[in-house]
């Protein structure tokens, strides 16, 4: 009991610390997501603005990189907060930061694209027109010192570049495109500034250094756990290991144990059959005695008819025929007596059992009145061990005779059936108490005075009756008792 109580507990712990380890386990698993989305985060962010200045400079001709980097950074940012925690009011931070770069880069976008387009046109322009007007070589060269730094000096200078031009034609849509780079680029610069300056990677920057310490503490409890589990699982193993040792010894012990058992009720077994034997010593000693005493008068009689010289042949015949009959009464001994009760075979159950009657009747008392009722057709026969039998029949008569006082009448009757053959041993004795009907086929469950029986008798008849596949009712009352068994024509034997 106290070990089944220790690994119950073992389970218990195990299945405790199997339960911490997970959800430990996730925690980390959670900030390390995290950790990783806020890395990636800052990488993107950092590509966003390397793209961005390549677009500025021109390096770069096309939106793509940006636009996809501005994705990553968003899809970065639903990582993040899905894995936030307490660190949530820290991501929605991020995901501001994050919408106000995703809206100047539209503005970065719409100026860069006007500033680009009239640039080329200025550029086409001027060297269409340089030839005529010597002018636009002077706008040109300080529209260039304006591109690369546009100040508020340089624009002075274009603007009195500008006043040089003449009006009218060509000219005037110069100057419209001139004047637009001279408001927009400004205005582009400081859009650019802002989104460089955005400070979402530096954020996420300190929010990893922040988020590095939680990270490291879930990882150590994770791994503590880990550890405990690993502990646990040893402790379980070892325990189950124990237990099935235990369990092998045991069932070593229990199957020598059954071994002895089944030993003993064997030697039981056969001890009662030879005290069934023994109750049919008398009778079977008036029958050898009837043999021998014959074997004596026939021996005299063939010495006789020698000394008067006539020829013993019908006195030794007669003894060839009683030793013939005590052969047969020694062999039929011989296998009621055999452990087993003799080999399976098909046989008239008729004849079977008036030899068991023979058996026993000459050990009853002389008052005790045996009757033999067979109405079974002779060539009816049954699947069995006719030894297993005549020990049915001889307990059950020598137990009626025993019930019946030495004075009574029995009947035996055998009746064929539907479903086989209905043995029935019937007297009228003082009966059975109802209190005992419920366990007289229970080993050693005798009702008899003590040293008169073993209590064997009747837990052998079931036995064999079951065996037979058959089965056994018992009515019972003052004046009469029946044991009525019923035995199927043909079942092999059940062992």
């Amino acid at each position: 009991m106290k070990s089944l109580g220790l690994g119950i507990l073992l389970a218990l712990v195990l299945g405790a610390v199997t339960t911490l380890y997970r959800f430990a386990d996730l925690e980390a698993a959670g900030a390390a997501r995290f950790a990783a989305a806020l890395t990636a985060l800052r990488l993107h962010d950092a590509g966003f603005n390397r793209d961005l200045l390549r677009l500025r400079h021109g390096d770069l001709t096309h939106y793509d990189t940006v636009n996809a980097a501005i994705r990553a950074i968003e899809a970065d940012l639903r990582a993040l907060a899905a894995a936030a925690d307490e660190l949530a009011p820290e991501v929605a931070v991020l995901r501001l930061l994050a919408r106000h770069k995703r809206e100047r880069l539209e503005a970065f976008k719409s100026d860069n694209a006007l500033v680009r387009n009239s640039l080329a046109y200025v550029v086409h322009r001027q060297e269409e027109l340089a030839r005529r007007h010597p002018a636009l070589t002077a706008l040109g060269a300080a529209l260039l010192r304006f591109l690369r730094h546009p100040d508020e000096r340089r624009r002075r200078e274009v603007t009195l570049q500008l006043s040089h031009l003449p009006t009218g034609g060509e000219f005037d849509s110069l100057s419209a495109h001139v004047r637009l780079i001279l408001e927009r680029l400004p205005r582009l610069e400081a859009t650019l500034g802002e989104l460089l300056n955005t400070p979402l990677g530096a954020v996420a920057r300190r929010l990893a250094d922040v988020h590095l310490a939680t990270q490291t503490r879930l990882q150590r409890r994770a791994d503590a756990f880990r550890l405990g589990l690993y502990l646990a699982a040893l402790a379980f193993l070892g325990y189950l290991l124990v237990t099935l040792a235990r369990l092998h010894r045991a069932n070593r012990r229990l199957q020598a144990e059954m071994g002895r058992r089944l030993e003993t009720e064997r030697q039981l077994l056969q001890a009662q059959k030879m005290e069934a034997l023994g109750t049919l010593a008398s009778g079977i000693a008036h029958d050898f005695n009837n043999l021998l005493t014959g074997l004596q008068g026939y021996a005299v009689l063939a010495r006789e008819q020698l000394e008067a010289g006539r020829s013993p042949t019908d006195a030794l015949g007669r003894i060839e025929a009683i030793v013939a009959r005590g052969r047969e009464l020694a062999a039929r001994l011989l296998q009621f007596a055999r452990p087993g009760g003799g080999r399976c075979e098909r046989f008239a159950p008729g004849a079977v059992v008036a030899e068991a009657l023979d058996f026993v009747r000459s050990a009853l008392p002389s008052r005790v009145r045996l009757r033999f009722d067979d109405r079974l057709p002779a060539e009816r026969k049954v699947t069995g061990r006719p030894g297993e039998w005549q020990q049915v029949v001889i307990n059950l008569v020598r137990n009626a005779a025993d019930a019946v006082g030495g004075d009574g009448e029995i009947t035996v009757s055998l009746t064929a059936t539907a479903e086989g053959v209905l043995l029935e041993v019937t007297d009228d004795g003082e009966g059975i108490a109802p209190e005992r009907l419920a366990t007289i086929f229970e080993p050693f469950a005798s009702g008899k005075p003590a040293g008169s029986g073993s209590g064997l008798g009747l837990a052998i008849v079931e036995r064999i009756v079951h065996a037979h596949g058959g089965r056994i009712e018992v009515e019972s009352r003052p004046g009469r008792t029946v044991f009525r068994i019923r035995f199927p024509w043909q079942v092999p034997l059940q062992r």
